[in-house]
């Protein structure tokens, strides 16, 4: 509804309040460098004619876009999906940081080829600072891009020569808990499903095989399985290992999407889950829950996560030292794993 009144802009407004641009811009700020009186007469004439604030102009005249982007470091090679429920929920919590933070998100999912070609994109030069979900095969260049002028932050797994703001979990600690946790159960002859030519797979098998060694027990590597996090390829992959009919009895995978692959896989081979194979999960996810059985998982805590990535990037945005934080790992157990 029109109130009848004019809208002015700032120059409209200086010459009305007989200041100059500047001062109007700082009494709107609320700037201290205004004294108070000036500044409820400016304040109070803005209001009186429908003066607003063109936030476009003055982010682009402080060279501001108050956009973040989020790269999905999906891996050309393995086909996974935007869709990948880890995906989504990391972007869920992410996004609400942002929003909570007066920041829009700009989301890409362009596989990095280079640093020097991921300079090129929107997701570069639009924003402030980029936030990597997933390392993939590229740390080398992920580390040439925090040497650039957009400050970045990567979820992943601490590497010994990074040079970018690292968020993780710990994966030693996740891998360790799931294999001991099937230890426990009465597990022993154990497979290990996911692809450590990954950062964060790799130590969770560092983390399994320590599990397999304090459990005093064997480990036959033709029981690791390096599959992607993609449910189609992990899908044939885990029919042609099942098409061999190895003995194990408990199976520690790097997903939750890889774990409902490996139980509905046992399913149609008509063995029982938990009770001919336990199965756990990584990640959490909220479908894991609902699984028939529901599915022991490692807690990443995602949402936790997300937020941490934000105000480090924030951090960075403003000028200020950002650490790496990893966090702490739970195991959630449910149904697919049970004392034999």
């Amino acid at each position: 509804m029109s109130t009848g009144k004019s809208v002015v802009d700032m120059q409209q407004l200086a010459d009305l309040a007989q200041v100059s641009r500047s001062t109007v811009s700082r009494a709107l700020a609320d700037s201290p460098l205004v004294n108070a009186k000036t500044k409820q007469r400016i304040q109070a004439l803005a209001a009186e004619h429908n003066y607003v604030l063109n936030e476009a102009a003055r982010n682009f005249r402080l060279k501001k876009t108050r956009i973040v982007s989020v790269v999905l470091m999906i891996d050309p090679d393995s086909e996974q999906r935007t869709s990948d429920p880890f995906f989504l929920e990391m972007l869920g919590s992410i996004a609400d940081s942002l929003v909570d933070a007066g920041y829009d998100m700009l989301l890409s999912h362009t596989a990095i080829q280079t640093a020097a070609e991921f300079r090129k994109t929107r997701a570069y030069r639009q924003s402030e600072g980029i936030l990597f979900v997933g390392q993939g095969k590229v740390h080398d260049e992920l580390n040439m891009l925090a040497a650039g002028e957009r400050p970045i932050v990567v979820w992943g797994a601490e590497i010994d020569d990074s040079q970018y703001c690292v968020i993780g979990s710990d994966n030693r600690q996740g891998g360790f808990g799931a294999t001991r946790h099937l230890i426990d159960c009465g597990r022993r002859s154990l497979a290990f499903f996911g692809d450590r030519r990954l950062p964060e797979p790799r130590l969770r098998f560092d983390g399994f095989l320590r599990a397999i060694d304090a459990g005093a027990l064997n480990f036959d590597a033709a029981n690791e399985l390096a599959v992607p996090f993609e449910h189609q390829r992990a899908e044939t992959m885990i029919q042609n290992y099942l098409d061999t009919n190895p003995a194990i009895d408990g199976i520690v995978c790097c997903s939750d999407v890889i774990a409902l692959t490996a139980i509905t896989q046992l399913n149609q081979r008509g063995l029982r889950v938990p009770d001919d194979i336990s199965v756990t999960g990584y990640d959490n996810i909220g479908i894991a829950s609902r699984l028939n059985p529901p599915l022991t998982t490692v807690d990443q805590h995602i949402r936790d996560a997300g937020r941490i990535m934000v105000e480090r990037l924030l951090d960075l945005i403003e000028g200020r030292p950002a650490s790496n934080h990893t966090l702490d790992t739970s195991l959630v157990e449910r149904g697919s794993s049970r004392p034999s």
